[in-house]
């Protein structure tokens, strides 16, 4: 287990030393080694008697944040020509920015920046990739370290699935988040009622935080493993794309797939294939959509037809939200919505999402455009709303004109944005560390490469 902590230390201070060289790399680095681990290296961490020492290695990330922020800022030539998505988001920002001073809610300052944090805390990350040189960053090399990370925790869920135990029985997870976020075990397994189903099933979390983070995490690396595979040169704008899947690919794709099916999380599976779905309209591969429409069809009637037991329950009470978690969405979702009414400018920072599930006194906690709403208003969450559709939209547009390594990283960020909009209703998906630092920094970085290109043909 002390390797969660090795690992968490080796990839932050690599980081430092490559971001002393001047080289951002290292923060991503950092990003993609660090962070999937975070929690199992506090945990075990804690269980090893550093618990003292937490608290400082807790603000390792954000020390990697700064230094990253820090980086960017000595690079920066001239002034930067703002993008409508740059404008959006300082928009964002500095709205939400407001609701620490006005005196809304019931939180103190502290509370307040807290919260801030974890709901702004995206705007940092996407203009270290906006405003970075984007020509120190090896895409490929990053998109394969991503990969390389998913068959790791692919080998630790086939060894929790064969012994039938989940890791953080033996990290000391659940007193960490006792001691640290005053969060008692549930559930039938001295855990969270989030690695398991209604039926008792295990759900497997992996090398991750839990098992909702960990499909998350797959459906984002399902993404950038379909922008590897594929290529389109500066010759053939107007032609297909290519497909090219090597060997590192191909047990990545096989491993994803056992992955989504053992973390057991309903958002991220419709996920997961909604990504391959948009991917084969958006390459213009007809074999693959036609190839989908069969594999729906088999599956819907195996369902309907063939399939019996605790799955075929599981299956049935979620579309008819009968089974306690799809209810209990549903519920939470009616409770944040109905604050919204009462307040449309928001109860305050703090009100809804991690600060008050620590203090359980939640409002609206599993969604994470209501958990925006809540706290900063409807014009927070229309905002946060229209920042995401605008990635989107200016994503698929710029696909049709560009190529090669830019158009790999397009199609990657398009991709998992489209992948995490399904999660994002049952859960705050920009609480998942790795999967909100990597997808804001890609952002960021995709409209980097767009704004540069514009500018240098103005």
């Amino acid at each position: 287990m002390f390797l969660f902590p090795l690992a968490y230390l080796g990839s932050f201070f690599y980081a430092l030393t490559q971001m002393f060289k001047k080289q951002i790399e290292g923060f991503l680095i950092f990003v993609i080694v660090g962070l999937p681990i975070y929690i199992n290296a506090m945990s075990v961490s804690f269980m090893y008697g550093f618990g003292r020492w937490i608290p400082l290695l807790q603000s390792f990330k954000e020390v990697a944040v700064l230094s990253a922020c820090l980086l960017v800022a000595t690079q920066i030539k001239q002034k930067p020509v703002l993008h409508i998505i740059d404008k959006l988001i300082i928009g964002f920002f500095v709205y939400t920015l407001l609701y620490v001073i006005v005196p809304i809610g019931s939180y103190t300052i502290i509370a307040k920046l807290m919260a801030l944090k974890n709901l702004s805390f995206f705007c940092i990350l996407y203009f270290i990739g906006r405003l970075c040189d984007k020509d120190q960053v090896n895409i490929n090399k990053l998109f394969s370290f991503i990969v390389t990370v998913m068959l790791v925790a692919a080998m630790v869920v086939f060894g929790e699935r064969i012994l039938n135990q989940h890791l953080q029985s033996f990290t000391g997870f659940s007193d960490y988040n006792f001691y640290f976020f005053n969060t008692a075990a549930s559930g039938n397994y001295g855990l969270l009622w989030t690695f398991e189903t209604e039926s008792t099933a295990k759900r497997f979390g992996s090398i991750f935080a839990n098992p909702l983070e960990f499909a998350s995490a797959i459906v984002m690396c399902l993404a950038i493993m379909l922008a590897l595979i594929s290529s389109k040169n500066n010759n053939e704008i107007n032609k297909q794309v290519q497909i090219k899947i090597n060997s590192l690919v191909s047990i990545g794709l096989i491993a994803s797939f056992i992955c989504i099916v053992l973390a057991l999380s309903r958002a991220a599976f419709i996920s997961y294939f909604l990504v391959i779905y948009i991917f084969g309209w958006i390459i213009g591969n007809k074999k693959i959509v036609y190839f989908f429409h069969i594999v729906v069809a088999i599956i819907v009637l195996y369902v309907i037809y063939i399939l019996e037991g605790d799955l075929y329950d599981f299956i049935l009470n979620t579309i008819t939200f009968q089974n306690e978690s799809s209810l209990g969405h549903v519920l939470e979702w009616l409770d944040g919505l109905n604050a919204m009414a009462t307040q449309p400018w928001g109860l305050g920072l703090g009100e809804s999402g991690r600060v008050s599930m620590t203090n359980q006194n939640n409002i609206g906690g599993e969604n994470q455009f209501i958990i925006i709403g809540v706290q900063a208003g409807v014009l927070a969450m229309a905002l946060y709303i229209y920042i995401y559709f605008k990635l989107i939209k200016t994503g698929l547009q710029q696909l049709k004109i560009t190529a090669g390594k830019e158009w790999k990283i397009i199609l990657a960020i398009v991709l998992i944005k489209i992948g995490m909009f399904v999660p994002m209703f049952t859960a705050y998906v920009d609480s998942y560390m790795y999967l909100s630092y990597f997808s804001w920094y890609l952002s960021g970085y995709m409209i980097n490469h767009i704004q540069n290109r514009q500018v240098i043909t103005a």
